[in-house]
């Protein structure tokens, strides 16, 4: 059987191959055809018909070019835009909820800042934002196991290889509401602590579930009713399985739920 795989591989011609793959997908499995338009949305894992209009949107999209453009590591791997439309949406929504009471933004896992930059230009902000992280990649000993540790190695070698600190500080330089915080989540959270007073808005994207539950355990009570919580890996896949179990553990304590979307976030509200 191997040396027959062997022979279909590399002997028969890809275009031949892919011919019989869609033949063979349409006669015993039609629901894994998907046909696109020319106003589908096709990226990140995620596709749809649905109307999409916000790829349309002009404050939008140069928010977006704005916040991915000359990335120290090059170009983020795929396009997030469906993701990044989201946070913006819900950074803004608390912006106005807000207004008169005001309170603190918080990032934890900021990697090269697409998501912070993005909510600087495309929202009326005037709010203190914290923007944790190591600035070097995620850090290998917050591994669980060793199928948690083979992730980290790919997640840094795709996305975060190198020291990015002095990019970010450049890229939020003209902010002076902006302060970075560098080095091992929970320990820098901890240490900041007595300094954040309310938290209206956290988005959470360390790619480990110890990380991300111990980080909320300590700042949990700061999250103002009405808070709004993004966690960006929530449900992307089942290589961050153990982050979706940790966290569906958690929010059963505090008796609320995580709503699940096709982007692979997850989003709830501090009730």
């Amino acid at each position: 059987m191997n040396y027959i795989k062997i022979f279909y591989r590399f002997i028969v011609p890809a275009t031949i191959r892919r011919i019989i793959f869609i033949l063979r997908t349409v006669l015993f499995n039609p629901k894994r055809i998907f046909i696109t338009n020319d106003n589908s949305y096709n990226e990140d894992g995620l596709v749809t018909n649905h109307i999409v209009d916000f790829l349309k949107d002009d404050n939008f999209i140069k928010g977006y070019s704005e916040a991915t453009k000359n990335n120290a590591l090059g170009e983020h791997p795929d396009e997030i835009r469906y993701r990044a439309y989201i946070v913006n949406y819900f950074a803004n929504h608390v912006s106005k909820n807000f207004e008169k009471e005001g309170g603190d933004f918080i990032e934890l896992g900021t990697g090269k800042g697409i998501m912070a930059k993005l909510i600087m230009f495309n929202t009326s902000f005037k709010n203190k934002l914290y923007l944790f992280d190591t600035f070097k990649g995620i850090p290998d000993s917050s591994a669980k196991n060793n199928e948690e540790l083979e992730n980290i190695k790919y997640l840094n070698k795709v996305n975060f290889e190198g020291d990015y600190f002095k990019f970010i500080e450049s890229k939020f330089s003209m902010h002076s509401n902006v302060e970075l915080v560098q080095g091992e989540l929970p320990g820098t959270l901890n240490e900041k602590l007595n300094q954040i007073n309310k938290i209206i808005f956290l988005h959470i994207d360390l790619n480990n579930a110890y990380s991300e539950i111990e980080s909320v355990k300590l700042i949990y009570d700061k999250l103002v009713k009405g808070c709004v919580i993004i966690l960006d890996d929530y449900c992307y896949d089942e290589l961050f399985r153990e982050q979706k179990d940790s966290w569906d553990n958690f929010i059963k304590t505090k008796n609320n739920t995580i709503l699940s979307l096709p982007t692979g976030q997850g989003i709830f509200f501090k009730i």
